[in-house]
């Protein structure tokens, strides 16, 4: 029992686990050599570099929409999406001095991540939280960030809803053994059998998550510990999420140790601890925030903290609202020409040596262009996107049968209730909430509920009330106060069985498409460190790869703010 209980403490901490439309320039004689250089070009192919003609006449004043439709400006790198990968990958490529542009369609930077403050109130209505790591440290210390850093008492426990009763997920191999009621002995002791190797082989054929873990713990740990955690971070289907997709860390500890998952486990936690000794200096740095394990973290002002940061270090001249991509063309060498439309209704292309879209599938492949580059591009149409919505709740602290107290609550789906899970945001972060209430954010929807879009958001917040009222409140309790209920049409990216065959035939295409970079989470990772450290890793390989094909590098910022190339 001691083996068993030590796996399945490890197991669990895995599972929780532009330009504005002018031209700038200096002067109108500095730009003649360069005119008549290339006007007497015996290759003339009627490409010019201008100068700035308002500036000549003491004055600004906008260029046409056509001029504007003409008008490519030359980046090293263009950035689709002002996201959390977005928004790192930009941050790093401007502070390793590589010619950046980012580019949003929306009008707020920040992609998912939504923070909204009211009345005292402070509520997250994407993302919520991150687990520490190097990671968001290091990014968190050179954004400036590192004061703004808020993180939950660690030791807040994490709750599971099953018939009519909060169960404490353990903390302790004593725990495990003499208080943790919510698996049977039966249970316990098949979960311990099969941790320890008695298992049936793997199937020939791709295992979903259910088939993985009732395999190896038996089908009690998988309903009530598994299920309602894939359903809290996937919103997914666990008999269609791929196991060696949606939970790979936990599928590769049979294979490292095999075939149970102690042995798997054992050499996972040495080979771990290898890897951080081996990590780059800037992520060992002694300027980086300590941190325990089991942590929750945010910014004091939320998650946008992050993207905002990012937006306020590169700029108006890098980073480029309310831009929409609607076609990416390769160039007539090895880059690739992106044309964007405006809110004004302009039209703005660049031409970049790199593209990275850190867009969802379901946009990517609308983009003009695109599958023509990549034809692989058209299997993103197989990954879904489940329907999800996101309620903010208050209440007056009398309101509940306990002190909210915890991380928050997860509901296994066959105890049929809507509500996927609750998060007890005050509790992690008190000072989020105005004196004398409590606040909680709740999941609803997903692969298995997607009857939720049929629903209004009034509708929604009464169901929502309904099931926090059912499992925290006291009868006869008042109504809530209604912060936020935002409704997500395509949610989460669900790593269904096939997932991996589609990345390894888009990773195949990619290979015709040099400079082109896909970062979509339904690649990188759903996570908020996820979509970080792919940022922060991302900046070093398009650096290199750009110190690799180009020499010399491409015209600095100060070059490019100088003029506009036109094509004719």
């Amino acid at each position: 029992m001691n083996s068993f209980g030590s796996f399945f403490l490890l197991l669990l901490s895995s599972f929780i686990v532009l330009s504005d439309g002018f031209i700038p320039s200096q002067s109108c004689r500095k730009y003649l050599p360069l005119f008549q250089a290339q006007a007497n070009n015996s290759n003339l192919k009627m490409t010019f570099t201008f100068p700035d003609i308002s500036q000549l006449f003491g004055g600004g004043f906008p260029l046409s929409n056509r001029q504007k439709a003409k008008a490519v400006e030359k980046t090293d790198c263009l950035v689709i999406g002002s996201g959390i990968t977005g928004s790192t990958l930009g941050f790093y490529l401007n502070k390793n001095s590589v010619d950046c542009i980012v580019t949003e369609a929306r009008e707020e930077v920040g992609g998912n991540v939504i923070t909204r403050a009211k009345d005292g109130f402070l509520w997250e209505e994407g993302p919520n939280t991150f687990q520490p790591t190097p990671y968001i440290m290091r990014t968190a210390v050179d954004m400036g960030l590192k004061d703004d850093l808020v993180l939950a008492d660690p030791t807040l426990s994490r709750f599971v809803y099953w018939d009519n009763g909060l169960f404490a997920l353990p903390a302790s191999l004593k725990d495990i053994v003499f208080n943790f009621n919510l698996l049977s002995w039966p249970g316990k002791i098949r979960a311990g059998i099969g941790a320890i190797g008695f298992v049936f082989p793997p199937p020939k054929e791709e295992e979903s998550v259910r088939d993985f873990v009732s395999r190896h713990l038996g089908t009690e740990a998988f309903e009530k510990l598994i299920d309602p955690f894939v359903s809290g971070v996937y919103a997914g289907d666990p008999n269609k999420l791929a196991m060696r997709a949606a939970l790979k860390k936990v599928a590769r500890l049979e294979t490292l140790g095999g075939p149970g998952l102690i042995d798997g486990a054992i050499l996972r936690l040495k080979e771990r601890a290898k890897q951080e000794k081996e990590l780059p200096a800037p992520l060992q740095a002694p300027d980086l925030p300590t941190y325990k394990g089991g942590s929750l973290g945010s910014f004091k002002n939320g998650l946008i903290s992050l993207p905002k940061a990012a937006e306020r270090i590169l700029g108006s001249e890098r980073l480029r609202m309310g831009w929409m991509l609607q076609d990416i063309q390769k160039g007539t060498e090895n880059g690739y020409i992106c044309t964007f439309s405006l809110k004004d209704g302009s039209i703005r292309k660049i031409d970049a040596k790199t593209v990275v879209t850190t867009a969802p599938a379901h946009k990517l492949i609308e983009v003009g262009g695109v599958k023509d580059i990549v034809p692989a591009v058209e299997k993103l149409r197989d990954i879904y996107y489940p329907p999800v919505a996101s309620v903010t709740l208050a209440y007056p602290k009398e309101s509940f049968r306990k002190p909210l107290v915890g991380f928050g609550h997860l509901i296994p789906r066959k105890m049929k209730i809507r509500t996927l899970g609750t998060i007890w945001s005050s509790s992690l972060f008190p000072e989020r909430v105005p004196e004398g209430y409590e606040m909680v954010l709740s999941y609803i929807g997903g692969a298995q509920d997607v009857g939720i879009r049929d629903l209004s958001e009034e509708e929604i917040c009464n169901q929502v009330h309904e099931d926090v009222s059912k499992i925290l409140l006291k009868p006869g309790s008042p109504g809530p106060k209604v912060l936020g209920c935002k409704v997500w049409e395509k949610a989460i990216p669900q790593y269904q069985k096939g997932h991996l065959a589609i990345l390894k035939e888009l990773e195949d295409g990619l290979e015709s498409a040099p400079g082109l970079f896909l970062a979509g989470n339904f690649r990188t990772g759903v996570a908020f460190g996820d979509c970080v450290q792919f940022g922060y890793e991302e900046a070093q390989r398009i650096e290199q790869y750009l110190n690799k094909y180009y020499q010399p590098k491409n015209e600095s910022v100060e070059q490019r703010e100088e003029g506009l190339v036109m094509t004719a």
